[in-house]
């Protein structure tokens, strides 16, 4: 008999994470019982990007059975000169995009999830609000000379993640939800397969003045013995830039990540988001499980 039950895909390795460092928690009474409201925030908000990621995973193979289907009959009538849309078609692409941008917004609320659990445990208390946004986080922990020698492991440990994270959930929520206002031409990209999704960006009216200000941060970034691999012309140079932005010196972070904001580029693929989302909880948490005796969190041992 047929199972129809429905059931989540589970991100196991951040699960097991998870249950690693709550375990870990079990020996703390921290007042106001606050590291166990952060964890229960935490697991909701990865629960809702696990079910996001299922939905995704469906509709990507609904998607490549209609075109096994559609090429299954081209092959079978080549004399024919067009063929009827499949019935689920027109569903099964809009479906695929709000998933899509769902899985974007639901990193950023994954990760920003993260964020108060990461400042309960550091024994660094820094002005400000550094740990409300990821942005203001990577820019403390990046820069701040004096860091605890915890904060010091995590941003050796953890800084390709933060980064990677920062500058690929800022791109999303730049673009697709605060400035809308702005001309672009913006949508997803699709393969003939239906195996490869992206979402793109890109700025309407790119001119020769674009060129330049490309060239020249290209010119700044070759004195330093960095070059981008295969570029075909200057807009896709960024695309490059964005796409090797580990090899881009932290000083020239900033207008690497302005350039792309404005030039525009396409997204990470949704499964490379799932899979970076994943590492990130993994080697967090477990970071925290194996320095939670180096915490701040120490201090309430029961």
């Amino acid at each position: 008999m047929m199972n129809n039950k429905m059931e989540i895909d589970r991100l196991i390795e951040a699960n097991n994470a998870f249950r690693r460092f709550e375990k870990e928690l079990s020996s703390f009474s921290v007042p106001d019982n606050q590291a166990n409201k952060l964890m229960s925030l935490l697991l909701s908000s990865l629960e809702s990007f696990e079910l996001i990621s299922t939905r995704y995973a469906k509709i990507r193979d609904k998607i490549q059975e209609i075109h096994k289907e559609e090429w299954t009959q081209r092959k079978a009538e080549p004399e024919r000169k067009s063929w009827p849309a499949h019935p689920d078609e027109r569903y099964s692409y809009a479906a695929v995009r709000v998933d899509v941008e769902s899985l974007f917004m639901f990193g950023i609320i994954v990760v920003r999830r993260t964020l108060p659990l990461i400042e309960l445990f550091l024994p660094d208390k820094p002005s400000g609000k550094k740990f409300d946004d990821l942005g203001n986080f990577y820019g403390w922990i990046t820069n701040e000379p004096n860091l605890s020698t915890t904060a010091d492991a995590l941003k050796k440990a953890m800084g390709s993640h933060f980064r990677w994270l920062y500058a690929v959930l800022r791109f999303y929520r730049n673009k697709f939800v605060e400035h809308l206002s702005e001309p672009r031409q913006q949508g997803m990209n699709f393969d003939l397969g239906g195996k490869k999704f992206a979402l793109h960006s890109y700025k309407w009216n790119f001119n020769a003045d674009d060129e330049k200000i490309i060239l020249d941060f290209k010119n700044k970034l070759e004195k330093r013995g960095i070059t981008m691999p295969n570029e075909h012309n200057p807009r896709h140079y960024i695309q490059l830039v964005f796409d090797n932005l580990d090899r881009v010196p932290e000083d020239f972070l900033g207008d690497a990540l302005k350039l792309i904001d404005d030039i525009g580029i396409d997204s990470p693929s949704p499964a490379t988001l799932i899979n970076q989302i994943e590492a990130y909880l993994r080697d967090l948490l477990n970071f925290m499980s194996d320095r939670i005796q180096d915490s701040d969190i120490s201090q309430y041992r029961k």
